[in-house]
This record gives C-alpha cells, structure tokens and sequence, in this order.
C-alpha cells in the first residue's frame, strides 16, 4: 500500500464558535490534506451553528460527520480513528477543538523525523496553554531524561516538555502519528471515557510502544491550546472530582500495564503519595479514587 498526504482529527462538542476560531489555523497549512470532525451536539440550534462554520470551508478538504447527542472524549476519537482507518493516509494528527497551528512548519518538522526513523510511531509537540487551568498534571523540565526515569521508577506519568529532540516515554497530547499504526488497530481504550479522561493519551501511547514502535518528543512543533472552559466533553467539576477521576483512571493504567503484583503497589502508593503531596486537603476523594480504580481493573 502506498501512503501518501496527511489527515488531522478533530472532535468537537457544544464548541461551535471555538472550532469557528481554531479551524482555519490547520486548514492553512498545504500539508493538511484533510481535516476529518466527529462534531456533535446538545440542541439542533449548536448543530445549526456547526453547520454554518464547516460549510464555508471545501467539502474535499474537511470531512465530517455532523450529530445530536453525546460520544464522549474517547468514542468521539475512535470514530474519527475509524474514519481515517484504511484510507492509506501517510500521517496522522490528532488535535482537539481548542488547539490553534499557529505555524504549519510544525507539522513539517513531524513528518521528517516520521520519515527519517522507521523505528518511530509517534512525534509528540508541545502544547501551550494560553488560558487559566488548575490541574494535577505534573511537567518536570530535567535534564539527561531524568523525567522519564522518575516515570519508569514511580509509576506516574512526569512529561519534559523542554528537552528534545529525544525518544521519550510518554508524549503531551498534541501528536502525530504514522497511518500504519491506525490500520493495525491502535483505539482509545473507552474505561478512560470518564469525566477527565485522564491517562486516554498515556494509555494510547502505550499501545503504540507494545507494537514495537517508539515514541520521539520534539518542542519545537507546538500549538496554541485556548483551554476553553465552557463546553467540550469535560464536564465541570470541582478539583475534589477531579482528583478522584485523575485517581482512579490512573490506577486502571497502572493495572493494565504491569503483571507484577509488587509493582502494582509500589506505583499506586506512590501515585497517592504524589497526589496527596500536591493537594493533601483531599485525601478521601483520593483514597476513594484509588479505591474505585482497583476494583474497576477486577471487573473489566
């Protein structure tokens, strides 16, 4: 099969104006061939909004698929991995409703480091948060991948979003990857399709890994992410929830991922650890999430 052009997925909820602010940025990069949306829907007059924003733009260039009601984060994704599934596309990029392509250059850098290791499955870029957002994820900027050693040894998923180009164990959710990987059946997997939907991009990542590939993050390709805080598929919630789900998903990643018993505890003491240190005044949604998140791992 011969690949060829580049196709990015988008999905959107209850987001028009947003995806009306974002859409243009990726469309003005010659390297996009496509841009495939999942978009859905609380009302008929949101649809309508949707309808008025993709139709201005060349129905070859942008492909979507245009509903009422409500996938969610993760079956969202997996419907435009479907989407995208079999048609033979080189590059894939997957970009969320907020995410501005400030500089199309971007995407080139990617493809190149595509094209230069075969060894590769995915490149990851930076995100840029340009709004206001509270959240327990954790960056730690070190030198000599020191970053993805404290990952391997503590379980939790620490991101170095300043050094590179580097193979890296885990990449920020702004990544591109090869076509190939989508037609060997990588998928969200949807136990993260919760309220936060933490660990949906770690966990996915990790299935490129298990099929021999390997991950490279380069901060230089990055976009401009609006972190809008109305609409989307994240619901609001207090930090207390959201400890919870952070939590609970994160220890069905941790139980999905390692057979050794030892590990399992080592990771989810010190994953509680790290969470208790960073917001102590909630340790019963943590305990809570932790204990929720076993027990889903037993019933799956």
């Amino acid at each position: 099969m011969i690949r060829k052009g580049l196709a990015v997925l988008i999905p959107s909820y209850d987001r028009p104006e947003v995806l009306d602010k974002t859409l243009g940025s990726w469309l003005k990069s010659n390297l996009v061939d496509k841009v495939l949306l999942v978009v859905e829907a609380s009302s008929e007059e949101v649809l309508e909004k949707y309808q008025r924003v993709v139709g201005r733009y060349d129905k070859g260039r942008v492909i979507y698929k245009l509903s009422l009601g409500r996938l969610g984060s993760v079956r969202a994704r997996n419907a435009l991995l479907e989407m995208v599934a079999g048609q033979a596309f080189k590059y894939v990029v997957m970009a969320d409703d907020d995410y501005i392509l400030p500089d199309g250059s971007s995407l080139l850098r990617m493809t190149k480091w595509l094209d230069l290791f075969n060894e590769v499955g995915a490149v990851g870029g930076k995100v840029i948060v340009a709004g206001w957002r509270e959240d327990p994820d954790f960056f730690l900027n070190l030198p000599f991948n020191l970053a993805d050693m404290l990952s391997k040894l503590l379980g939790y998923v620490f991101l170095d979003v300043k050094h590179g180009p580097r193979v890296s164990e885990f990449l920020p959710p702004f990544f591109m990857i090869r076509g190939e990987v989508v037609d060997k059946g990588v998928r969200y997997d949807e136990y993260f399709d919760t309220p936060t939907g933490f660990r949906e991009e770690s966990d996915f990542q990790q299935q490129i890994k298990r099929m021999g590939y390997r991950l490279l993050y380069d901060p230089s390709p990055y976009v401009i992410h609006l972190a809008v805080q109305g609409g989307g598929n994240r619901p609001k919630m207090s930090m207390g929830e959201r400890m919870y789900w952070k939590i609970r998903n994160h220890m069905f990643f941790i139980c999905k991922w390692n057979t050794s018993i030892l590990k399992k505890v080592w990771y989810a003491l010190v994953s509680a650890l790290i969470l208790l240190a960073y917001r102590p005044w909630h340790i019963f949604w943590i305990f809570k999430g932790l204990r929720d998140g076993l027990a889903s791992y037993r019933r799956a």
